[in-house]
């Protein structure tokens, strides 16, 4: 049989090509496989020599990693914990790079606050395969398996229990420790609260023991020195208790007599009550009525209604995304007009009030932006009662409902300190800062008595230097307008503090442990600078402002000098006096009172006295449009004192009493000693 020599060759030819099409497909095939990890995990392979050298990598791809799987990591991604890794998927295993793994994976949860987090040895595994290995591994992020209180001699354990941001079977983060801490600092029936934390090897989990110190919550006030004190004032008489049966309500009844130079006196009956947590919610409840004797009969809730209920949903957290409030009350009170520090007419006024309003929070807990949605309506009657001359005085009638919106920023920071306000007591001194911006309209569409906006900044800041020097400002601008602006308000004060000038230390008394004992003597110096401002535009004969010791000038009447505009400036040295002396003093006092309060208790009482010899000086200045600003006419005092307080009671419980001398009295003709007293006096 015949072969023809070009159909041979065509042949051979048709067979070459079907060989270099195939030895093409395999290095395509293999191509794709060598590309396969880089697509899988999205990372950038190293050249190992299993990957370089086919034939050695088809030999050891029992080494490869096929299967990674992480559990138990609950408060953060896969994706966030795999970033930190450098063994994944597709990689080669390398069991010294792992363990730098598990090392990047704890370091991450403890700076972050998880301090107990840690991977559980016993979950983890590694199986060899000859197709490659599989991990796993599990994170135990720091589990509560316990909490314990102590302390508590009169507050309920579950009122402690709730008031913090874990329970058992929660993870444990340092944020909410310190937060809860500040929490129960900030109950008028706590003195301290320490919380301790600690990994239960046993139980592989962590047991939080809680300590606060319990003060004591009820409590009485009794104050006769303004029925004999020309001046006048208010006779009290109350009783209240902050911890009602250890369960952290508040409930007070009072009586106070409203004294006041040439006017009759006028008795109220106040009582009131708050339930910090209605059925166990964040929700709160503080309501109050008031009855008064008008004559010689006591008039009825319904004739002349004095309440206000108050419900609320604080921001209780830092955590929390939203807070609520609802308030209604009515009040009546006595409104005087002075003229050139004379009386010249008393007003019978009363408010009405009813606000609602909402807020959404947005950020973590150091920083947030809130934005909310409020509703409120106000009126005001005024009724003349008396008049002794004639006046500027002309309080406005005013119906304003109107709707609004509130823009805030803050940030939060805090500094643990004492001696600040309270004393003993540990303190957070805000040193962040927080700005509110009110804008609301009031319209006759749904009430009001005529078209108005009304427009509001608010602003507190902290700051400090050190351990010594503290300092905070707020600022308060508000102001009225229609077509122009009618009304306008400024409030301004900042306060100084240079605490501990000889380096004392804040423990030379503390609530929970009492003196410490460092001789017979022992001294804690602070000193306060404090300037404050209030100015008002467009008022005249609708409002005043005032200038006194009820607004801070020592020594002169409560209302001495009327104005429009007041600046004043307060200086203040304080020495805390501690050492076996006054440790002696307090635990006499507390025996006594414990012999006292026998028939009804028995544990022993500890009132937790601490005084402070101050010296100070206020200097003042007033004026309005007739009188303008003159630097040459200030009025001022000095004067020193005792600054106490009983800090193992519950409540606010600061204390002054001393000696003001005047030095810009009127007719004055020498130095005219005058004694002023105060309780719940943060200055």
């Amino acid at each position: 049989m015949e072969t023809n020599f070009w159909d041979v060759l065509s042949l051979l030819g048709t067979f070459c090509l079907i060989g270099l099409l195939g030895i093409g497909g395999q290095v395509g095939v293999l191509s794709a496989a060598a590309d396969e990890p880089r697509r899988a995990t999205g990372k950038r392979m190293e050249k190992t020599p299993a990957l370089e050298n086919r034939s050695v990598g088809l030999a050891d791809k029992a080494s490869i990693v096929r299967s990674l799987i992480i559990r138990g990591n609950n408060s953060f991604s896969e994706q966030q914990i795999r970033a930190l890794m450098r063994t994944d998927v597709w990689s080669v295993y390398d069991a010294s790079v792992l363990e730098a793994d598990f090392e990047a994976i704890t370091d991450f949860y403890k700076r972050n606050g998880y301090q107990f987090a840690r991977i559980v040895e016993a979950q983890n595994y590694v199986k060899e395969f000859e197709d490659g290995v599989y991990l796993g591994f599990e994170i135990n992020e720091g589990i509560i398996g316990s909490i314990t209180v102590s302390g508590n001699t009169q507050t309920r354990e579950h009122v402690v229990l709730r008031e913090l941001l874990f329970q058992e079977g929660d993870v444990y983060i340092e944020a909410d420790k310190t937060e809860s801490e500040r929490i129960l600092r900030r109950k008028a029936y706590i003195g301290s609260a320490k919380i301790e934390p600690h990994w239960n090897v046993k139980s592989e989990s962590v047991t939080i023991h809680v300590t606060i110190t319990d003060l004591w919550s009820l409590r009485g006030a009794f104050d006769p020195l303004p029925a004999i004190n020309p001046e006048g004032g208010k006779f009290l008489l109350k009783a209240e208790d902050f911890n009602l049966l250890g369960s952290g309500h508040f409930a007070q009844f009072r009586y106070e007599g409203e004294i006041e130079a040439d006017e009759e006196t006028r008795h109220f009956v106040r009582s009131r009550y708050q339930i910090p947590r209605l059925f166990n919610s964040h929700w709160s409840f503080d309501g109050e009525f008031t009855q008064r004797l008008e004559g010689n009969t006591w008039t009825s809730f319904l004739e002349r209604p004095q309440y206000f209920f108050l419900l609320q949903r604080p921001q209780f957290t830092l955590k929390s995304r939203w807070s609520a409030a609802l308030l209604i009350s009515e009040q009546n009170r006595r409104k005087r007009w002075y003229e050139k520090s004379v009386k010249t007419d008393i007003f019978e006024q009363n408010l009405q009030a009813a606000h609602a309003s909402i807020l959404r929070y947005f950020g973590d807990r150091n920083r947030q932006n809130y934005v909310g949605l409020w509703a409120e309506s106000r009126r005001s009657r005024h009724e003349l009662i008396e008049t002794f001359g004639e006046s500027e005085a002309a309080p406005a009638d005013r119906d304003i409902n109107s709707v609004g919106i509130t823009i805030g920023r803050k940030r939060v920071a805090y500094y643990k300190t004492r001696f600040f306000i309270e004393m003993g007591q540990e303190e957070d001194f805000f040193t962040g800062s927080r700005y509110e911006f009110f804008i609301g309209y009031a319209s006759p569409l749904y009430g009001s008595d005529r078209s108005e906006s009304h427009a509001r900044l608010t602003g507190i800041s902290g700051w400090r230097q050190g351990d010594h020097i503290l300092s905070t400002t707020g600022i308060d601008l508000s102001t009225n307008f229609t077509t122009r602006i009618e009304r306008s308000k400024v409030r301004l004060q900042t306060s100084w503090y240079y605490i501990d000038v000889f380096d004392a230390g804040n423990d030379i008394y503390t609530v929970d442990k009492g003196y410490r004992e460092n001789g017979f003597f022992d001294f804690h110096q602070t000193v306060v600078a404090q300037f404050a401002t209030e100015m008002q535009f467009g008022w005249s004969g609708e409002d005043q402002v005032n200038l006194g010791s009820n607004t801070g000038l020592r020594g002169y009447n409560p209302q001495q000098f009327d104005g429009e505009k007041m600046m004043l400036v307060r200086l203040e040295s304080r020495t805390l006096c501690g050492g076996t002396l006054f440790s002696k003093i307090d635990g006499g006092l507390g025996a006594v009172v414990t012999f006292i309060l026998k028939p009804f208790i028995k544990r022993p009482v500890k009132v937790g006295l601490v005084l402070s010899a101050t010296a100070f000086a206020d200097v003042g200045y007033i004026w309005n449009g007739k009188r303008s600003f003159s630097l040459s006419e200030p009025k001022s005092s000095v004067g020193f004192g005792l600054r106490g307080s009983f800090s193992r009671l519950s409540g606010p419980s600061i204390f002054q009493l001393g000696l003001a001398f005047p030095l810009n009295l009127p007719f004055a003709t020498g130095l005219e000693p005058r004694l002023f007293y105060g309780f719940n006096q943060t200055f």
